[in-house]
């Protein structure tokens, strides 16, 4: 049963998608690309948020100090799942579901520091935090927005 927008819970279906297709999927890719899934969501969806917990300017780019204290672990090993997390991402809406694999169509194949390198853009809300207040928040309207561009309409 899918817990509501838990950001942990919809890292693991990303984490099998990876696996899927026998790839390796580090916490740097975790923390860049459910930053970039919650950007592309809130786009698609319309909605001002899809996570309670908020992301940091830290120096790698965005990262969501919840998932950081899940996976930091793993340093910059592949990420190795339960059979029961496994099986709690392959719970989450399929609307999610469908996001996760469009995102992960176009950024699978991206380096953790290609990833890093995306999020570092001029204008992009990691760069704008960084340069003024370095380890502060990231607002979630600046994330859609920015992402907006890369977005479909």
């Amino acid at each position: 049963m899918e817990r509501e927008n838990d950001i942990i819970q919809d890292s693991y279906y990303l984490i099998n998608l990876f696996h899927k297709d026998n790839k390796v999927i580090t916490q740097l890719h975790v923390q860049k690309l459910m930053f970039l899934f919650e950007a592309y969501y809130m786009n698609v969806t319309n909605e001002n948020k899809l996570y309670d917990c908020g992301y940091k300017a830290w120096n790698f780019g965005p990262v969501a100090p919840r998932l950081y204290k899940r996976y930091k672990n793993y340093g910059k090993d592949d990420i190795r799942l339960s059979k029961e997390e496994e099986e709690a991402g392959n719970q989450i809406s399929e609307q999610k579901k469908q996001i996760m694999k469009e995102l992960y169509k176009t950024f699978k194949d991206f380096s953790a520091m290609e990833l890093v390198s995306f999020t570092h853009a001029e204008g992009s809300p990691w760069k704008e935090v960084w340069d003024s207040n370095p380890y502060g928040d990231i607002s979630k309207e600046s994330m859609k927005e920015w992402f907006s561009q890369y977005v479909k309409k």
